[in-house]
């Protein structure tokens, strides 16, 4: 294991239940976290990634494999013996405690003094903005400041490793963009690994140094978030982290001939076949609309238009009939000339289109 490796799972598999109705949560599911970064676990319901977390928490034990924290086996420890803490969705803040008695408590269960208790939970206030409260009830705080309590109250006793599993669900949409900037902030600032689970792209996207992106039971690819959004290992992975368009054809090297017709060199082929049936993935800001009086690009008819504010979505139609969604950035009118039955030409960014691999 390297030595900058935090928490690491060896092929750990979870299964639920016996014989015909067995359940696999999890199947041969391997990872090093490492130190100090903020790790994500992204997914759909039920892909396995709270699962995986809680193998990690101590909340569940694996059928098989093994889970190593800084080295050690931890696999069967039970959780209060694991120097991690856990944020769950619920916040579960003690209503009758004040602010500053719900960020010691845990310090006052582990039978700290009570001036490291003080000091601590003076340091969190500051650490989570939350200096003037300390004397309010969860009852007489927003949302956000429910959850910055929370966070203050895992971090007070400076676990290595703090687990969030979905902590910003209840929130509404601007403070979720709020809280997805301070959670980033508390990681950098504390230095402590950060495990998040998610099924929020954009969370997964705005947040993390690296994500692993979980599905059925399998992690099918874990890298930074600009190689997991430009360089997809496969059709789910394209499909699940931002939107993209999925054209079928032909290759031959790095030339892809698309079934409407036109050829075009492509730009990732990683575990794509160099010959043969394909299918290819662009994203929508990858692909450029001009005059179909040009003649140079891929011939298309708009079907529909739908504005976004700062983007306006175009559904585009190939010669096959295939279509596509191209986004464009708003002009100040918020009307970009394009309506349903609009002839346009379509080309496609330098590289920007991905080809597959067959068992995606």
């Amino acid at each position: 294991m390297p030595e900058d490796t935090a928490v690491e799972v060896r092929d750990a598999r979870k299964v639920y239940g016996q014989g015909a109705g067995a359940v696999t949560a999890l199947d041969g599911v391997s990872l090093g976290i490492r130190k100090s970064e903020f790790f994500t676990l992204l997914g759909p319901s039920g892909c396995g990634k709270t699962t995986l977390l809680k193998l990690i928490a101590g909340f569940e034990s694996p059928t098989t494999g093994q889970i190593l924290l800084h080295g050690s086996d931890i696999t069967f420890d039970p959780p209060n013996l694991r120097p991690v803490n856990t944020v769950f969705q619920s916040y579960a803040l003690f209503p009758h405690l004040s602010v500053a008695d719900n960020i010691g408590f845990g310090l006052k269960m582990q039978g700290r003094p009570k001036s490291e208790i003080s000091e601590t939970v003076t340091r969190m206030l500051a650490l989570v903005r939350l200096d003037a409260m300390a004397d309010r009830k969860p009852g007489q705080l927003s949302g956000g400041q429910q959850q910055r309590v929370a966070l203050a109250r895992a971090l007070a006793p400076s676990p290595k490793v703090l687990l969030l599993d979905e902590p910003l669900s209840a929130l509404d949409l601007q403070l979720r963009k709020e809280m997805q900037i301070e959670l980033k902030r508390l990681q950098i600032e504390t230095g402590i690994t950060f495990v998040f689970v998610t099924h929020d792209q954009e969370e997964a996207l705005t947040m993390s140094d690296r994500i692993g992106v979980m599905q059925s039971g399998h992690l099918l690819q874990v890298g930074d978030p600009r190689t997991i959004y430009t360089r997809p290992a496969n059709r789910f992975v394209a499909s699940f982290i931002g939107e993209s368009n999925f054209l079928t054809g032909t290759v031959d090297g790095n030339v892809f001939t698309l079934d409407a017709g036109p050829r075009m060199e492509v730009g990732q082929t990683d575990g794509a076949p160099a010959t043969g049936k394909v299918t290819a993935a662009i994203r929508p800001e990858q692909i450029r609309i001009t005059s179909a009086t040009l003649g140079d690009g891929i011939p298309a008819t708009v079907t529909q238009t739908v504005y976004f504010g700062t983007d306006t979505h175009c559904r585009v139609a190939l010669a096959d009939g295939t279509e596509i969604t191209v986004r464009l950035q708003s002009p100040a009118s918020g009307d970009v000339g394009l309506h349903p039955g609009s002839e346009v030409t379509l080309k496609f960014e330098p590289g920007a289109l991905i080809l597959l691999p067959k068992a995606a």
